[in-house]
């Protein structure tokens, strides 16, 4: 390594070769030096390629941006979907009231438009609010417990909640399924039910295979679907194992409505995961999830194929393939964790940057350089980070070159989307 006497100022080590060019360059672009100060000098196999993006994996969305300066990460319990170059934000609020004798809990989904401060209610399920109203006529004396009453029942007589579960998001569709179960002391019998459904985030429209895969594809999708049911289904009868055995007991609840379904991806293309429901030998819900059914791949679909993972053919690890960088992924021996990295493309050996260790699985990725953030969505995504992760009580942040020692994992926060 050696000085460049040109770059004196600057006190940048370069190669010989490296000083050559780059003062050529500082030369012509400023007809002179006389002792005027030359552009810093970086070596590209050094310094990170330029990037910023979103990526979603577990339960946290992590934003890395990379520069000359370093990479800078951080994560939080946020679920963000891009549908037209908008950013929406997808959250479960979840309500509930607790009596001495009864539990009545509900869930609702709500997506809000980022920079907007105001929501968009998606999901929402009566039955809960209905039920805890008529409960409450029945028992006008009785008044709600805190939290930390001593009298909270581990046994209400009285149970009735619904729980909503995220599946996942593909730009404007999010696809989610919902379970409830009512107990009520004086209702029978009691109801255990669970399904699929899809809605999209800008309006809380529920979408119709129909109106996502137009009515031709949706018609060959519910008969692909019928037949993979009745091969499950005889497949259960023939069995002889003990579990088939108990299973047969069942079988002609199971009921297949085409309405019960979510998106889903196989090898970047669309495919419909359906959910039949079925009851109990007691009442229990049950529910059986059919193998997902490839599609052909709407106008919707362009956008939202760039974000999705990648398999390398060994399956060692996902990738993300961009313009000038590449983002992976490599699953951890535990089964549970990646490793993230983001390696240059287009200059020499490819060398690679740690990101961070994540929990699996991956989502998603949206880049956000091509095109650029505004300074407007750039503010309001900030926002969006520091309210999640102050509700949620975790705030992560972690900044590139770390100690060379070998790379922390980032914290895992909690949240209320699984």
């Amino acid at each position: 390594m050696h000085w460049c006497s040109e770059c004196a100022l600057t006190g940048t080590l370069v190669s010989r070769a490296w000083a050559r060019r780059v003062c050529v360059v500082v030369v012509v672009a400023l007809g002179s030096v006389d002792g005027a100060s030359c552009a810093r000098v970086r070596d590209p196999n050094r310094v990170p390629p330029a990037a910023e993006f979103l990526f979603s994996a577990g339960d946290s969305t992590y934003w890395v941006r990379s520069s000359a300066d370093g990479l800078r990460v951080r994560s939080a319990p946020i679920l963000l979907t891009q549908v037209d170059g908008r950013f929406y934000e997808v959250f479960v609020a979840e309500d509930g009231v607790e009596y001495d004798d009864a539990l009545f809990s509900t869930s609702r989904i709500w997506s809000r438009e980022l920079p907007r401060t105001d929501s968009v209610l998606l999901f929402e399920d009566t039955t809960v609010r209905h039920e805890a109203t008529a409960w409450k006529k029945r028992h006008g004396r009785e008044e709600p417990l805190s939290p930390d009453d001593e009298r909270l029942s581990d046994d209400p007589r009285t149970i009735v909640i619904d729980e909503i579960e995220i599946i996942d998001v593909h730009g404007p569709y999010l696809s989610f399924r919902h379970v409830l179960d009512v107990d009520v002391e004086v209702a029978e019998p009691h109801r255990h039910e669970g399904r699929r459904a899809v809605v999209d985030v800008r309006t809380g429209h529920r979408a119709t295979m129909d109106s996502l895969f137009g009515i031709a594809e949706s018609k060959r999708i519910a008969v692909a679907a019928r037949a993979s049911l009745v091969r499950l289904l005889d497949s259960v009868r023939t069995a002889r194992d003990e579990r088939a055995i108990a299973a047969r007991e069942t079988l002609d609840s199971f009921r297949f409505s085409s309405e019960s379904f979510g998106i889903t991806d196989v090898a970047r293309a669309p495919a419909i995961g359906f959910l039949v429901p079925g009851t109990g030998a007691e009442g229990d819900a049950l529910a059986i999830y059919l193998p997902p059914i490839t599609t052909s791949e709407p106008t919707w679909w362009s956008s939202v194929r760039p974000t999705l993972p990648e398999w390398a053919p060994d399956s060692s690890r996902v990738r993300w393939n961009r313009q000038s960088y590449e983002v992976s992924a490599r699953p951890l021996p535990d089964g549970e964790s990646l490793n993230l990295v983001l390696a240059r493309h287009g200059f020499g050996p490819t060398k690679e940057w740690a990101i961070a260790t994540v929990a699996s699985p991956a989502f998603q990725l949206v880049a956000l350089d091509m095109p650029a953030l505004n300074d407007t969505m750039r503010a309001a995504l900030a926002r969006a980070f520091d309210m999640s992760t102050s509700l949620d009580g975790v705030v992560q942040r972690a900044r590139w070159p770390r100690p060379s020692r070998a790379v922390q994992p980032l914290t895992r926060a909690q949240r209320i989307l699984r």
